[in-house]
This record gives C-alpha cells, sequence and structure tokens, in this order.
C-alpha cells in the first residue's frame, strides 16, 4: 500500500471554508420584506452593482 492511503487526514470541515455572502435581493422592496421578517430595525439598503448597470442588486445592511 502506498503511503497516502494509509495516513488518510480525518476531515473535521467540510468544503473549502469559504466565508458566507452576503444575502442580495433584485428589488428594493424585496429586501424592505427580508429586514422586517428578520427583525432588523436599523438598517440600510445598498446598492452592490455600479451606478451605470441596468441590472440592480441590493443588500441590508445593518447599522450600529
Amino acid at each position: 500500500m502506498s503511503f497516502h492511503t494509509l495516513h488518510k487526514p480525518i476531515l473535521l470541515h467540510r468544503g473549502r471554508g469559504r466565508k458566507r455572502r452576503p444575502k442580495t435581493f433584485n428589488t428594493e422592496e424585496g429586501a424592505r420584506k427580508w429586514a422586517e421578517e428578520n427583525k432588523i430595525k436599523n438598517y440600510e439598503i445598498v446598492n452592490m452593482n455600479y451606478t451605470g448597470s441596468k441590472n440592480n442588486k441590493f443588500k441590508v445592511v445593518e447599522k450600529k
């Protein structure tokens, strides 16, 4: 048997360990509705795409 099959590493975490991306929405209304459902009171809606873009992508940013 080869060495790598005898000494397999123990995997504690699955996947690459990538950070979760922020939740995004296609409309401001959808972002507001999600924030109200998740009981976020102090928030701001930010457009993630550049200003000349036809497609909008909004995210909810909680103010502190």
